[in-house]
């Protein structure tokens, strides 16, 4: 019979191997075809959405152009035709897609033929038409293009009668509105190419209109300001503007009118390619090519704009490499496996019946044996004795195995300490270990170890190191054991030894690392301590001056907060080369935190320290930075503390050069301050106001001063501003500049805010009661205030609760609060205004303001800048002041002028149509006693001679 039965080809364990990884390398695969398709997804959706928004955008200021230009006819009045070319023509060289620029007259049939016999006189041949190019025919009303620039190449449609035409609906649409309306896609005769255009119509009534039901605003229409836009070049200048035309694997396909379809199309851009559908999430990773469709739509002058984006095919491997090899990496994987692993069960079932054959054999040696016991005892005790041996020699595992004789000398070393330890055989054969590091006689620790073995004591991991044959020093460990013979005599040693460089280096690496900042490799703090009391102590000893100098830099928040951490640390990197650089090697340079970063400079006999130092740092750090291609300056607020030997203790240095870094920063940045005892004074006196002032609305400390603000054309006081004061008991009153800032900084803001909204508003009921007329109060809104979610709900309590009107409140805001986020600044002030307060922006002109600003907010009061006031005479501020005047009576606004100080502003502003003024030259801030007795009084603005 035969020894071995057959076995099945395949075993259990490789069928069951081959089916886990098989259903293992599936779910890998869909998993990451999942996230292939959403990587292509989230890239498709965020460049979909940026062509949408900057169309949108693009769109907004192009109907700005149509408001402009009407604005044109409300401020000036009766425009010529001069003046409309020259207001037109700069518009026209800046927006190419603008076809012409028009205004409509509306005539009826006697005006329209006077009118058309005037302008033959200018123009010769002149004839006013309608659509089909013939003579006007009677009717009503006529709406004639009638300012048209630019004339050349625009020939056709002047004297056009456009209500003749299909956008007649268009215009009574936007005269009803008093809106930009634009008319239906029409083909323009102007155009040679095959693209549609429209009209942008916005009318234009008498003055006094505007506000009127929509019949009167018909009855008062006299024409309409338009723009002839090329629709196809609009959407392109948008796109190129933007820099959004150089992504070919998109097709943009912009539509306009209720729905999508071919008639509608005004711009498309790629090349269509198949028609997207959204994919089903079974379909993503079977599909060749990336499917998706994007649409948003949007209302834009009573028209719905659609934008709609769609990929273009993308090669297969381009977007599913990584499932293809996962699957493919995968299967392959899995059958190796299955093939190793049903090897192994082969070869399992092998040995065992070999060894089961194989003992049979065994039993039959053994009967043998039992006749030779005394050899087998023999050979037992040498088994024993190399047994023993080879336990020792295991117990100390090791790279190699060496032996000396009784003199120390090697008389064997295995080759591993040559080949891993790149060392000469030459050099230890024969030699004693001290022969090759004689360090070792003169150190401590190798003086020890000869000790140790005169003793004839064993030794574990013995560290040293020797320079190998590659130039680089190799760290060794090494352990041994004394060697005896049979009669006890000293014949040698023998042992083991180990490479451990790579664990010195590491141990050196991580000795680097903790003492080191990890950004800019610069000491840490532990390693600045360090070197600092050794600066200290050689001051200590020399007698020589010590700078310690704590390095600032100057809006490193806004490089984070603008390009993102990762320029932030660019810059960092960089500004500490420069700062290494700057200074002496045998100076520090550390890392403290973030941006900061402190030098330690030792003044030597031959070399003073001196400002030169300081201005070498700073001239350093300032040099332009090219952050993501673009340069950026940074300077850097430099306080420096001065150590002597006989003074402050050195570890308070650097608590010292913080603070006078925090005197240069708040002198202005960008300069170097030394530490004065004063400084240390000042930083008190924050933290001691800091402390009184969280305890001071308790202790009911505040109180409110109240300036008068003065109608300039009665002289009577309509209102007045709430001004916080703070009487403390032992620091007097304290200024607001004082304790304004730490307040916004600690929140304390909020709840001292909420204390002056409601005690003004209250003092302002009073007076009302008392019979002084409805008074207007003031109070300033600060930016911690403006954040909060519950603004309006606790400005509408306190109205309800003092009973004030709200057309007596006015909230004053800085043009900085709402800035960063503009929409959300919208809604939220109208949603204040809808309380019906009054709302103003307080210090204007100092800001970011914009005309587009000022149409969007809900705005009712414009407070002139004090620093605008005070130059009155120079013309430049004199004409900023006239211009605010004059943009916050065209936007309906009052306009309150902030610092009069003098009689010559007070005429100034008179003049020039000012409303209101509070100032020094009509009372500063006063109590409540001395407003009330101003108010008692009547006390009034007395009129200048030229007025009175």
């Amino acid at each position: 019979m035969p020894l071995f039965s057959k076995s099945p080809p395949f075993s259990l364990a490789a069928t069951l191997t081959l089916v886990t990884g098989m259903a293992v390398t599936g779910m890998l695969f869909v998993a990451v075809s999942a996230l292939e398709y959403g990587k292509m997804e989230l890239s498709f959706q965020q460049r979909a959405q940026v062509r949408a928004a900057a169309i949108r955008r693009g769109l907004d200021d192009t109907l700005e152009l149509v408001t402009i230009l009407n604005d044109l006819f409300k401020s000036v009045g009766p425009v010529s035709r001069e003046q409309f070319g020259d207001f037109t023509r700069p518009l026209l060289a800046r927006y190419p897609f603008v076809q012409a620029f028009n205004y409509h007259r509306v005539l009826n049939d006697d005006e329209a033929r006077r009118y058309a016999a005037a302008l033959q006189d200018r123009y010769p041949g002149y004839a006013m038409f309608d659509g089909r190019h013939l003579p006007l025919s009677s009717r009503p009303q006529h709406v004639i293009v009638d300012f048209l620039e630019p004339l050349q190449g625009n020939e056709a449609a002047f004297g056009l009668d456009v209500m003749s035409l299909p956008m007649s609906n268009t215009i009574n649409q936007a005269v009803a509105a008093g809106a930009i309306m634009a008319t239906p896609l029409l083909r323009l005769e102007q155009e040679r190419g095959n693209q549609k255009g429209f009209v942008l119509l916005m009318p234009v009534y008498r003055p006094g209109a505007q506000t009127a039901t929509a019949a009167q605003r018909r009855a008062a229409w006299i024409g309409n300001t338009g723009a002839v836009i090329r629709s196809t070049d609009l959407i392109h200048k948008i796109l190129y503007a933007a820099d959004l035309l150089d992504d070919a694997s998109l097709v943009v396909r912009v539509y306009v009118g209720d729905d999508v379809r071919p008639d509608n199309l005004i711009y498309s851009l790629g090349q269509p390619g198949q028609q997207a559908v959204a994919a089903k999430p079974l379909q993503r990773w079977l599909a060749f090519d990336y499917h998706d469709l994007y649409t948003r739509t949007f209302s834009a002058a009573g028209k719905a704009w659609h934008v709609q984006v769609t990929p273009l095919p993308r090669p297969f491997l381009a977007s599913h490499l990584g499932s293809l090899s996962t699957l493919i990496g995968g299967l392959l994987f899995s059958l190796l496996t299955a093939a190793f692993v049903n090897s192994l069960a082969r070869r399992s079932v092998r040995v065992q019946r070999l060894v089961e054959e194989r003992t049979r054999a065994l039993q039959l040696s053994n009967e043998r044996l039992n006749d030779d016991v005394a050899a087998r005892k023999r050979t037992e005790e040498a088994l024993q004795e190399s047994e023993l041996r080879f336990r020792r020699l295991l117990a100390l595992s090791s790279d190699w195995y060496w032996e000396q004789d009784e003199e120390f000398r090697f008389t064997s070393i295995t080759g591993g300490f040559f080949d891993k330890g790149k060392q000469d055989p030459e050099d230890f054969i024969g030699k004693t270990r001290w022969e090759n590091h004689p360090e070792m006689l003169q150190a401590r620790w190798g003086q020890d170890h000869i000790k140790l073995l005169e003793a004839h004591l064993p030794f574990l991991n013995f560290d040293y190191a020797l320079p190998g044959t590659d130039g680089q020093p190799h760290w060794f460990s090494i352990s041994g054991e004394p060697l005896f013979d049979k009669d006890g005599a000293f014949k040698g040693y023998r042992g083991t030894g180990t490479d451990i460089t790579e664990r010195k280096l590491s141990e050196q690496r991580i000795h680097h690392i903790a003492h080191h900042d990890v950004l800019t490799g610069l000491p840490n703090r532990v390693l600045l301590q360090d070197r600092l009391t050794q600066a200290a102590a050689f001051a200590n000893r020399s007698g020589i001056p010590l700078w310690v100098m704590l390095i600032d830099l100057d809006r490193f928040k806004f490089v984070n907060d603008s390009l993102g951490h990762k320029a932030g640390d660019l810059l960092l990197k960089t500004v500490a080369q420069r700062l290494q650089d700057s200074v002496r090697e045998s100076d520090t340079v550390a890392r403290l935190s973030g941006d900061e970063f402190v030098a330690i400079l030792t003044e030597y006999p031959d070399e003073a320290l001196s400002l030169d130092v300081t201005q070498r740092i700073m001239r350093a750090v300032a040099q332009p930075v090219l952050l993501e291609g673009k340069e950026f300056f940074v300077t850097c607020s430099i306080g420096v503390a001065v150590y002597d030997p006989d003074g402050t203790p050195a570890q308070r240095l650097i608590e010292h050069a913080d603070i006078a870094m925090y005197r240069a920063k708040k002198l202005g940045r960008n300069n170097t301050q030394f530490y004065q005892p004063a400084m240390n004074e000042e930083a008190l006196e924050r933290v001691r106001i800091e402390t009184a002032l969280r305890s001071a609305l308790e202790r009911d400390e505040f109180v409110l001063h109240y300036q008068p603000q003065v109608d300039l054309r009665s002289g009577r006081i309509v209102g007045m501003e709430a001004l916080i004061r703070w009487q403390h008991p032992e620091l007097g009153m304290v200024a607001p500049y004082r304790f304004i800032g730490l307040a916004e900084e600690t929140g304390l803001i909020v709840p001292i805010g909420a204390w002056v909204l409601a005690t003004a508003c209250a003092q302002a009921k009073a007076w009302q009661d008392a019979g002084h007329g409805p008074l207007r109060v003031a109070v300033n809104l600060s930016p911690r205030q403006f954040g909060e979610p519950n603004l309006l709900a606790s400005i509408a309590e306190v109205l309800e609760q003092t009973g004030l009107p709200p057309s007596c409140l006015d909230i004053e805001l800085t043009e900085g609060l709402f800035m960063n986020d503009v929409a959300l600044a919208v809604e939220l002030l109208h949603k204040l205004k809808a309380l019906g307060l009054a709302l103003s922006i307080d210090d204007f002109g100092t800001g970011y303001s914009s005309f587009s600003y000022l149409r969007k907010f809900p705005i009712d009061v414009l407070k002139i800048d004090r620093s605008f006031v005070s130059d009155i005479g120079a013309d430049d501020e004199a004409a900023i002041v006239v211009s605010i005047i004059a943009l916050a009576h065209n936007l309906k606004l009052r306009v309150i002028a902030e610092g009069v100080e003098s009689e010559a502003q007070l005429d100034y502003l008179r003049r020039n149509g000012c409303d209101e003024i509070q100032g020094y030259y009509f009372s500063q801030p006063v109590p409540v006693a001395a407003f009330e007795q101003m108010l008692v009084e009547g006390k009034k603005l007395l009129a200048t001679p030229a007025t009175a």
